[in-house]
This record gives structure tokens, sequence and C-alpha cells, in this order.
């Protein structure tokens, strides 16, 4: 006979009243609650990469049962006469960087105030360059170069290149060299009245203290010292996220340039300088380049920038517990990022040598130096990169020819069919091909391509984009998705307009930037596709007010709702770029037909 008190099947002691047991027994919250920040969606986003990657196998297999192949051997179909216009205008674009350094070496000032026995004395009014005849000689002969590589390309892809893709190439060439010349010209004009202020430092601008009053420029008393701008608050803890921000109380544009700083250094191979190393060539650098009573003060700002690349005080390594990361914990913070420090001192940056790399820099931003490798080239790194931009290229080549093309036509015949449902769902289908297309061509431009170049330049900072994906309004996605174009419009187009002596309101200032963006966005999409319609144009200075919305909308419901999110990406890819892709298309065909 069992026991009075007989074990349950698991091997337990059973419990009395089995059907009576208590379930619920503490408040709990549901798996999905927003509540539960720990739960893992690992298996649904496997479900749907699945379900997603199914339903585009569907469409290719229907694409090929309705159309066959359509891809053809890239370049073809381009006739011989676009290939001779589209050398013409990379041509052009080479005159203009040639014309720039022409322009820059005689820019070059004798050694300022020099007098026998004596050492460098500055005219402040001349430094200024303001009223110096040079200087509006020198700024004249910039602008006319500036309006030489927009116009005369511009001039030959629209009257002369029928293949819009050729077209696009050299009108990117163009802007792309254009923003680079107006870069060079800006930094060597400050970098010039430094030179005559014998400022070896960079650190005297008497622009800092001057306004404009009644249309004239005013400089402040020479006792007045320039106002200090606000170091940038940066942290390696940074993580890519709005929260850590918010925490951290960075707000703007330092928001950027804290997640850019946060990013590690890269993992280099067999570094053959040191910190100490670049510190003694910097140090040389100066000396062999600054005016003689200057040279120690030159050689002073040469070492810190040493040191500032490397992230080291002296006497600290950059790699204390070897594990090649750094070691962040006895490393200091970084010096604010109004410190201009180079290694190279004005005017001994005014070379053809130096200009070429600037021009092949993967950066729109002129410094006389850069953060570099000193290592050999990672063959296999290189090897990767260049694979990757020649298969994804061809990737997007077919992804457009068999798929991007078909769904246009039918558009063209939607449009003039005046079928809003029809176009609606032309629009929708093509969304999907056309953000393939862009994330393809990110990755191939931004990651493939541009690491590329850097690797072979030696070019340290790879920081060419940030985390735009999990951007929360549109304001984010336009500072964070690309670096170089951030950069350059941050240094050379907003803080020069909101700072003296100009000190126009911030609002003024971000019109200005689009305005310019949308300037070039019109000239890298109208001009080829022979559609001077400013869709690009409208579509950037909209950007505007959707910046507004999507800020709302994120102070309504926090940064974490998804929303901002969700708005940004309906705004940008479901819609935004295949209507404006679509628009384009159906205007070159009317045009073209």
């Amino acid at each position: 006979m069992g026991s009075k008190n007989a074990s349950a099947p698991g091997g337990g002691r059973a419990h009395p009243y089995l059907q009576a047991q208590v379930v619920h027994y503490k408040p709990r919250v549901s798996v999905l609650d927003k509540e539960l920040t720990t739960v893992s969606y690992h298996g649904l986003i496997n479900f749907l990469l699945l379900l997603l990657s199914a339903t585009l196998v569907r469409l290719a297999i229907e694409n090929y049962m309705k159309y066959g192949i359509l891809v053809s051997i890239p370049g073809a179909s381009v006739d011989q006469r676009d290939w001779l216009m589209a050398l013409a205008g990379l041509v052009a674009v080479l005159v203009s960087f040639v014309a720039a350094y022409a322009i820059e070496r005689a820019a070059v000032p004798d050694a300022p105030g020099r007098r026998p026995g004596r050492g460098v004395r500055a005219d402040p009014p001349q430094a200024a360059g303001i009223a110096a005849a040079a200087d509006k000689r020198t700024l004249a002969l910039h602008a006319a170069n500036l309006a030489w590589v927009l116009v005369v390309p511009s001039c030959i892809t629209y009257f002369g290149i029928f293949q819009p893709a050729l077209g696009t190439l050299v009108m990117a060439s163009a802007c792309v060299m254009s923003l680079k010349l107006y870069s060079l010209a800006a930094t060597n004009f400050d970098l010039r009245r430094a030179y005559r202020l014998a400022d070896a430092r960079l650190d005297s601008d008497p622009l800092c203290s001057a306004r404009i009053v009644r249309g004239q420029l005013v400089l402040g008393a020479a006792g007045d010292p320039p106002p200090r701008p606000v170091a940038v608050a940066t942290s390696a803890s940074f993580a890519l996220n709005a929260r850590a921000l918010d925490d951290s109380h960075v707000s703007g544009n330092d928001r950027i340039d804290a997640k850019a700083d946060a990013l590690p250094r890269p993992r280099f191979r067999n570094r053959a300088t040191t910190a100490s190393g670049r510190l003694g060539r910097a140090a040389s650098s100066a000396r062999s380049t600054s005016p003689e009573p200057s040279a120690p003060r030159a050689a002073a700002a040469a070492a810190d920038r040493a040191h500032s690349e490397d992230g080291v005080a002296p006497g600290i390594s950059a790699d204390s517990d070897g594990d090649g990361d750094g070691d962040c914990a006895r490393s200091p913070p970084p010096p604010p990022r109004h410190a201009v420090l180079y290694t190279v001192a004005y005017p001994a940056n005014v070379t053809i040598g130096n200009f070429a790399y600037f021009w092949l820099a993967p950066t729109l931003c002129y410094q006389p130096s850069y953060p570099r490798d000193a290592g050999p080239i990672r063959k296999s790194f290189l090897a990767k990169r260049i694979a990757e931009l020649v298969i994804l290229g061809l990737a997007m080549h077919v992804v457009i020819q068999q798929y991007a093309v078909p769904t246009l036509v039918g558009s063209v015949h939607a449009i003039d069919a005046r079928d809003g449902f029809w176009l609606s769902e032309r629009v929708l289908k093509l969304s999907v091909i056309s953000a393939a297309v862009w994330f393809l061509g990110f990755y191939a431009i931004f990651h493939a391509g541009l690491n590329a170049l850097a690797e072979v330049l030696g070019f340290a900072d790879r920081a060419f984009y940030l985390d735009w994906w999990n951007s929360v309004d549109l304001a984010a996605y336009w500072r964070e998705w690309n670096l170089p174009i951030h950069y350059f419009c941050k240094r050379h187009i907003m803080v020069p307009l909101i700072s003296a002596p100009l000190s126009l309101p911030l609002f003024a200032g971000v019109l200005v930037t689009f305005l310019v963006s949308a300037i070039m966005h019109e000239l890298l999409f109208g001009i080829p596709t022979h559609c001077l319609r400013g869709y690009s144009f409208v579509g950037m200075m909209m950007q505007i007010p959707l910046i507004s919305l999507t800020q709302w909308l994120v102070r309504w419901r926090g940064p974490e709702s998804g929303l901002g999110n969700a708005m940004f990406w309906i705004s940008f890819c479901i819609v935004g770029q295949p209507l404006g892709v679509v628009q384009y298309y159906h205007t070159w065909t009317k045009n073209n037909p």
C-alpha cells in the first residue's frame, strides 16, 4: 500500500487541492508592454526578415515572368559623344583645382612687418584682411573659379550629355570640387590673417570681438579678450543614442560632435610611430615652417596638436593595458573643438602636394594637416572594401534596370491617365526599390568607398556617418547621415553666420544652409535629367517645416515613442524619394521621346 503522503509525478511532494492552487500571486506587466525594457525581439525580427525575403523572391519571380531579363552591360548603351563630353566636364573640374592652387600661391604675403634687428610687428587692421586690396583680388579670383567649376560642367552636362547617370557623375564631381575649393579658400583666408598677425597659435582672431555697425566693420578694443566658445562636452562613455546624450545635457550640433567623438579610434596595424615620435616630428615641422620669432609658439601648438591627435598627455601611454583600444581611464578629455592647432604652419601648407592630398581625401573641410595613420596599407581590408564597392555597384545597376525602370514606365502612364490610385500604387512599389538602392548606395559610398580611399591615403578619421537610421526627427538625420557635408555646413556656413561680426539669428543660419543644399541638389539632379523645374530645390526647402513637425512629435510623444522615427522613414524613403524619382523620370521621358 502506498504511503499517506504520496509523491508527485515529478518527484516532489504532492500539494493538496490541486485544482485550487494559486496562479496569480503578484502584479506583472505584459511582455510587449513598453515598461518591460529587457525583452528580446530577436525571433520576431528573424521572422520579419524571412517574410521580407520571401516577398522579394516572389517579386523577382513575378518580374522575370512578366519582363524577362532587362539588364545590359553597364555603359554599353552610352553614346561615344556622351563619353567625350563627360571627359571634358571632368577636365574642367580639374582645371579649377589647378587654378585654386595658383591663386593661393600668388596670395601668400611677405613676412608681416619684418624690420632689420627687430621682431615681427603685426598690423591688426591689415591682418583682418577685410579692406586689403590683395585679399579683395584673391577673393574675386576664387569667386570666378567657383563660378567656373559650377557653370562650365553644368553647361557641358545639360547641353552635351544625354545619359543621366553619366551626367550625374560629372555634376557630382563638380559639386564636390566646388565645396572643397570653397573650404580651401576660406581656411587659407583665415590662416593668412593669422600669419599677418604673427598669431602662431591661432587664438587671437580680432574678428571675435568685431561687430557690424551701419554696414561698417568695427573691431573691438585692443585689450578686449575674445569671447570664449563653449567647449563641447564629450566622453568616451557616450553611446550612439539619444538617451545618453540627454542625460549628459548635450544639445544642438554639440550632440553630433559628442557622438562622433565617442567613436573608438580605428585599430590600425603595425603603428610605425608613437605619440612621442609624432610630437618630435610636429615640433620639428613647426620650427622649420614658422617665422623665427614665433617658432616656439608654433612648436607648442604643434605639440598640443600631436597630443590631441593621440588623446593622451605627455608621459601617458595611449594603450597602457596593451589591449589595443587605449586606456580611457587615464587619458584626459580631448581639447575644445575651437582650438585651432596644426602640425603644418602657413604658408608651408601652400604646396601642390598638400592641396592634392585634400583633393583626394574623404573630407570637404580643408586643413593643413589631418590625423594620419603611419602604418602600411592593409591589403586585405582594402581588397574587401573594393570588392564591396564593385559588387554593390553591380547590384544597384541590376535593381535599377530590372525593377525600377518597368515601375517608372508604369508611373508615366499613370500620370498621363491622371489615375491617382494607379500612381499611388506605382510610388509605393517604387519605394521598396528606391530604399534598396538607397541602402546599397549608402554602404557602397560612405563605408566601402570612403574607407578604401582613407586606407590608401592613411586618413585616420573614419567617422563618415553616425547611426542615422535611429533618427527621431529629420534634423538628426540630416546631421548624421553625411558627416562630411555636416561638418562643411557647420564650419563654413552656420558658424560664420551666427558668430561675430555678422551675429545673425540661428534660424537665418539654418535657412541659408538649406538654401545652399537645395541649390546643390537641383544642380545634381536637375542638370543631368535636363529637368530644371525645381523638384529637388522645393523638396530640400520643405525639409524645414518637416523638421519642425517631427521635432514637435518628439516633444509630444517623447524620443523613445518611435513616432518621430516613423515619420522620418515615411517622409523620406516611402514617399519623398520615390515621388521625386517619378517626377524626374516623367519629365525626362517627355523631353526625350
